[in-house]
């Protein structure tokens, strides 16, 4: 998916929590706090995927 454009940001705290935080950067995956960014997000027109 990042290859092909795709922004893919995973929550700090989520990522810890699960202790995968330095794997997803190895993976090219923006790890940070997600709080107000996701708000943001869901208040607009943005399209998340989450699992």
């Amino acid at each position: 998916m990042i290859k092909d454009g795709v922004v893919v940001q995973a929550c700090v705290v989520c990522a810890d929590m699960y202790g995968v935080s330095d794997r997803l950067r190895e993976m090219g995956i923006e790890v940070k706090a997600m709080g107000k960014p996701l708000s943001d997000m869901l208040k607009s027109d943005y399209k998340v995927l989450t699992f």
